[in-house]
């Protein structure tokens, strides 16, 4: 009987299940709102659900799944498989996932930090591959790391390992959604880059970010930043290269102390390209000690779109 991998991605708004082959391919996804505001009771009855839906539509049984890897925002334990409290998840306080995925199914189950297993992935079958240590940035809702040496993941004490988000850079700055002011996700992440831009927006309303977002200044959003800058917005410019420097202020930090050979950074930074990581590269270069500065690449994450499915996937493969 032939054996398939399942994979499920948790995330604050979107929950994911795929299938795939015993090499990583995936062969169907279900994608569903996450509804986190119903409980987490919900949510995991409706990710068995989702699991289930996505046999049927590809004809495979419960008894072929031979393993299931799940990819969860944290703080979570790996070992347990308990999830503790997600910023993005509201009511999942200690919640056995992996107990109850394990007795659901009857496989073997894996549970993650979804920036480790996207590192993870990274290292397995994107920019990682090749390189000994590296370590892989998410920019995107909130700004976290995975650190991977020598093909496996540095997890730390409590399995908390890669808060890079929550370095403090501006004493008393932006109010950071873990409680403190000034954190790096507080100024780089997607809705920190968009609260910047609407602010600006309001002193200097001729921008192309405006026109992007249909005249509706609250509607304005990273994306429409990096467009704008791409089209040479002098204002949405200035907000990438303000961004680059606190990104790359972050990553020197980073650099002294992990001395990865590369970093890949995601989402914002994939669509952003050299516009932003050349500036980024700059500052890690002029603040990074000069060995780990020289041996460290910064690089933009390869798997795009696929990371989220190939994330929980390469946990079990």
């Amino acid at each position: 009987m032939t054996q398939y991998l399942v994979g499920i991605d948790i995330g604050g708004t979107k929950l994911a299940t795929v299938v795939a082959d015993n090499n990583g391919t995936i062969l169907h996804k279900v994608r569903q709102p996450t509804e986190a505001r119903y409980g987490s009771d919900h949510v995991v009855r409706k990710l068995i659900q989702m699991v289930d839906q996505m046999l049927a539509l590809v004809g495979i049984s419960r008894s072929q799944i031979s393993a299931i890897g799940i990819s969860c925002g944290g703080p979570l334990d790996t070992t347990t498989g308990i999830v503790y409290s997600p910023p993005n998840l509201p009511d999942w306080d200690a919640v056995p996932l992996k107990k109850i995925v394990t007795t659901e199914f009857q496989v073997p189950t894996v549970i993650e930090n979804d920036a480790n297993a996207s590192a993870y992935a990274e290292w397995k079958f994107g920019g990682g591959q090749g390189y000994d240590e590296v370590v892989f940035m998410t920019m995107s809702t909130g700004i976290g790391a995975g650190i991977v040496s020598k093909g496996q993941i540095y997890h730390g004490a409590s399995d908390c390992a890669g808060e890079v988000g929550h370095q403090i850079l501006i004493p008393n700055g932006p109010l950071c959604g873990c409680g403190n002011r000034g954190c790096l996700e507080a100024i780089c992440s997607g809705p920190a880059i968009a609260r910047r831009a609407q602010e600006a927006i309001q002193k200097q309303p001729e921008t192309e970010m405006l026109k992007l977002a249909g005249g509706k200044i609250l509607a304005v959003k990273s994306e429409h930043v990096v467009a704008a800058a791409q089209n040479g917005d002098l204002l949405a410019l200035d907000l990438i290269h303000q961004t680059a420097f606190y990104m790359g202020w972050g990553i020197a930090n980073l650099v002294n102390i992990v001395n990865p050979e590369v970093v890949l950074i995601g989402t914002v930074a994939v669509a952003a390209g050299d516009l932003l990581l050349d500036p980024i590269r700059r500052t890690v270069q002029q603040m990074a000690m000069t060995r780990p500065a020289q041996t460290v690449r910064i690089l933009p994450a390869k798997l795009g779109d696929r990371i989220g499915d190939l994330a929980s996937i390469s946990l079990v493969i």
